[in-house]
Formats: structure tokens, sequence, C-alpha cells
């Protein structure tokens, strides 16, 4: 999958203006408020990356994170994300940035947060791994990632799995997919990737770039979210994980 596909999903107006309002709207989940809070002491320097337009950065803020600095790679989100900061006049510092290039020194940051799956909205299996190591580079000794992803291992998506797989042994799936696990949405606003690991398949990638797993639990066990959540967003599983 071309990233560029996926900058322009990200870029379009109709999808910015969709995070805008959440931001907006369905600000911080309890789910979030309480994964964050357990592994991230607020004097934390934090690093968000694929902020859209702010919704976790200004729900942070807001609960007493004070030094974060909130990125992503499609231009136009991070305009918004500023827009709503004129009127909200944190100190979020907004910047674009490539989760696989940061522009960022060594041991930069306390916590690096990657939420609503967008770590797995990366594509391709050696982007990911190389936005890993980027990431472990800019962390501090002790520091934490923490990020969201779809888990393809969960009951309710069983059937659609075995079927993908099937269609992978025949030779059969989507050309432009890269890995089994990836999806390739037609939307209005153009095409969106997104890969849905199990938690094997992450457990090794994670080790293999010499990231532990501190802990994972999916979004549901963790809290019982509004309903502006539920809307806005299906169950997923939430990860913690430091340098080994």
């Amino acid at each position: 999958m071309d990233p560029e596909v996926n900058a322009a999903f990200f870029s379009h107006p109709d999808t910015v203006l969709e995070y805008a309002r959440a931001a907006q709207n369905v600000g911080l989940w309890a789910s979030e408020e309480i994964w964050f809070g357990r592994f991230v002491p607020r004097p934390a320097k934090v690093l968000e990356l694929g902020c859209g337009a702010g919704r976790i950065s200004f729900g942070l803020w807001e609960r007493g994170w004070r030094d974060i600095t909130a990125t992503d790679f499609a231009a136009p989100m991070v305009e918004a994300a500023e827009i709503i900061n004129e009127t909200r006049r944190t100190g979020i510092s907004f910047a674009q940035a490539d989760a696989t290039a940061l522009d960022f020194a060594e041991e930069s940051f306390d916590a690096v947060i990657f939420g609503f799956n967008g770590f797995l909205m990366i594509p391709g299996p050696e982007r990911r791994r190389q936005a890993l190591r980027e990431i472990r580079r800019v962390l501090r000794p002790g520091g934490v990632f923490l990020f969201t992803g779809h888990d393809r291992g969960v009951a309710r998506n069983a059937r659609h799995w075995a079927e993908e797989k099937a269609r992978w042994a025949e030779g059969k799936q989507d050309p432009a997919l890269d890995a089994f696990g990836d999806y390739n949405h037609a939307t209005p606003q153009g095409r969106m990737f997104i890969h849905a690991a199990d938690a094997e398949e992450m457990r090794a990638l994670l080790a293999a770039e010499e990231f532990a797993v501190l802990a994972t639990a999916m979004r549901s066990e963790i809290a019982w979210e509004s309903a502006a959540v539920r809307e806005f967003s299906d169950d997923t599983r939430f990860w913690a994980a430091k340098q080994a």
C-alpha cells in the first residue's frame, strides 16, 4: 500500500472535519484516561503521534499533563488542531511529523502515545517496524510506548478472518494488500488502510524491536464508554510497552 493513499484520506476535508468534531465533542475516552494515567505520570514529557485534530492531547492537557508535543503526518489535521487551540489556549506544541522519520533528538520523551489505532494505519510491515525504531530512539530510558489497535483475534471477528485466511491461501486476496491482516477500505474520502494484528503478532513485532510488553487489554475491559465514544469507535486493544 502506497503511504500517499492514506495521506490523501487523512488530508481530505471531510475526514479532517470528522476528527475536529471528535476533538470538540467526543474528547478523551474513559479508557484512555485510565490507561494513560496508569503509565504516564503528569510531569512526563509526552509525544503524541497521529494526533489528528488533537482529541487526545487536548484531553490530557485538561487533566493535568503539561508537557505535550502532538504531531500528525497530515498537515490539514495539524492545522485543524491549531485552530481549535486558538480557542482552548493550551501550551500543547503541534507539528507535522512522519512517525517513520521523526525530527526529534534521541531520548527526548518519557512517553510516546499513538492512539486511535494510528500505529496500525502505517502501511507495510517494514514501515511499522521503522516507526517502532524511531519511537524507541526518541524515548528516554524507562520511557513507555502506549498505543491501540484492532485485534483480529477477538471472537466477534473470527468468521471474517477465517474467510480472509482462505483467500490468502488461495492467492485471491486484494492485490493492493501487503500482508494478512490488512484492510483497504473504500470510502467517500478515498481509500483508508489499516492493519489488524492479533496479540501474538503484536508481541512478536514489539519484541523484535526490543520492546517489552507491560500490559494489554481490550478497551471494553478497561472502562465502559459513553454512547458518543461507542458511536465514534468500536472496541480496540490497548498496549503498554517499554524498552526491553
